[in-house]
């Protein structure tokens, strides 16, 4: 037997649940209980070739978000939603994340957040140029999802990481251009710790003359010019940051949101 693990979720009626399940696209893989009087006190239930138990006993709630929650990987999240946005409880249509995936989150009967998510345009991008594969670069670039400043930075990282010829056709006939230099004392300028007013500080270092951002204890994330004092972390979709000398500080910006952070 192939060793896996398979989450068991307690419900208060799993016919009921099994039925719901089974009308969003799931298929029924075993049932067991009363089948005379309509009743089940176990089933397993299965998308694609990943799979879900359920059993009897569970209790109603009504919290926002319920204490397990399922990742659904799939192939059309968008798809999904147009199939099942009027007759489910929509929590968050679909939407880009910054870790490079596209999802759609919806509630179930018994209110536990389901997440479908594929890899987004901008995932398989960063895919494409890390595992040097052509075929997903030119995928992503023909989605037209993905904007100029995002193909810049996966030019920058192509060539400076050597990737394919390929590649780096593909990025400059889609417009983009290689980044800008800046010198080393203008880098150095950078270097420091920030903090802003909630969150942990970010450290900022220079490696290879490349800037590298270090959020809280997480790895270093590098950090690509699109001008003389905007960069752009290459892991982050939507996202630039802005520095400040004169201010003493930066500006992180997220999908509109801004973040200040002072230099320590």
């Amino acid at each position: 037997m192939n060793q896996k693990v398979v989450p068991m979720i307690h419900v208060p009626d799993v016919r009921a649940t099994v039925d719901w399940y089974q009308s969003i696209g799931f298929n029924v893989v075993t049932t067991y209980g009363n089948e005379t009087e309509n009743e089940l006190s176990f089933a397993m239930v299965s998308f694609g070739d990943r799979e879900v138990m359920f059993n009897q006993d569970g209790e109603t709630s009504d919290k926002w978000r319920r204490e397990v929650d399922l990742y659904v990987y799939a192939d059309d999240v968008d798809e999904i939603y147009s199939r099942l946005k009027d007759r489910v409880d929509v929590v968050e249509g679909p939407h880009n994340t910054f870790y490079g995936m596209r999802e759609l989150i919806i509630r179930d009967l018994n209110r536990f957040w389901i997440t479908f998510g594929q890899e987004s345009m901008f995932g398989m991008l960063i895919s494409g140029i890390s595992e040097d594969k052509p075929e997903l670069v030119r995928k992503a670039i023909e989605s037209k999802q993905l904007k100029i400043e995002t193909l810049k930075v996966a030019l920058a990282a192509a060539l400076a990481n050597k990737k394919s010829d390929d590649i780096v056709r593909l990025l400059k006939d889609a417009g983009a251009t290689p980044p800008p230099e800046i010198d080393l004392e203008t880098l150095q300028s950078y270097a420091g710790r920030y903090r802003g007013e909630h969150g942990p500080e970010v450290v900022i270092t220079i490696e290879d003359g490349r800037l590298f951002a270090s959020p809280g204890a997480q790895e270093p994330i590098s950090l690509w010019p699109l001008d003389q004092a905007t960069f752009k972390p290459i892991a982050f979709d939507g996202a630039t940051i802005v520095f400040n000398v004169e201010g003493g500080g930066l500006t992180f910006i997220q999908d509109g949101h801004r973040n200040e952070l002072v230099r320590l």
